[in-house]
């Protein structure tokens, strides 16, 4: 498995089989959107045009965008659906080659309760937002990850360059969980390297 950062709430996760492409976001973010071939779509709040803007996604692409699960070319995704203040956003648990992503897309609160979270099970991979304002701030990304304790963090909707939302800095994330992180172009994962104890950073430069 590979997985690869576009910004904000947007990345690629490339299998065997298949292509998932999550929240391409709209250029009135300051970011050039996402291009490219998926075999997946999965959005998190279709209702919001910056995280909904899939016109440069090609393949046609099976859209995932509300609650429940799914199967499609050896890939599993399950929709969650959290109450965000007044609207629900769906989060989603993609698994395939026996590693489990647990992706918290662009929520502001995290409120799953114990038992749910003990149904979804042991998580190898958490990407979660971190960048404040209209998302989990630095402390409570911290809190959560403390919480799930995945094997591999990786955090997204942060300030990057060109980036015009108001967001804050990934350094801050980055206090909070020790200041240790592994920077990287792509994450390459296979389940037995997943094997170690604690929790790694995983630091993805956005694709340009």
């Amino acid at each position: 498995m590979q997985i690869q950062y576009f910004g904000l709430s947007s990345f690629k996760i490339t299998t065997k089989e298949a292509v998932t492409i999550t929240d391409p976001f709209h250029k009135d973010s300051g970011l050039v959107a996402p291009r490219g071939a998926a075999d997946i779509l999965v959005l998190a709040d279709r209702q919001n045009s910056l995280y909904s803007a899939a016109s440069g996604i090609s393949g046609n692409p099976f859209l995932m965008d509300t609650p429940g699960e799914y199967d499609v070319k050896g890939v599993t995704v399950t929709g969650i659906p959290l109450k965000q203040e007044e609207k629900y956003v769906t989060v989603f648990l993609i698994e395939s080659e026996d590693i489990r992503i647990l992706n918290l897309t662009h929520i502001k609160d995290w409120n799953m309760k114990e038992a749910e979270l003990e149904e979804l099970g042991e998580i190898d991979i958490l990407i979660l937002p971190v960048g404040g304002n209209t998302v989990l701030s630095a402390s409570s990304a911290a809190k959560v990850v403390n919480e799930i304790e995945p094997k591999i963090v990786i955090p997204s909707h942060y300030k990057t360059k060109d980036l015009i939302l108001d967001l804050d800095p990934l350094e801050k994330f980055l206090k909070e969980m020790g200041g240790k992180s592994e920077p990287m172009e792509k994450l390459t994962v296979k389940k037995k390297d997943l094997q170690e104890e604690g929790t790694k950073v995983v630091v993805l430069e956005p694709l340009r």
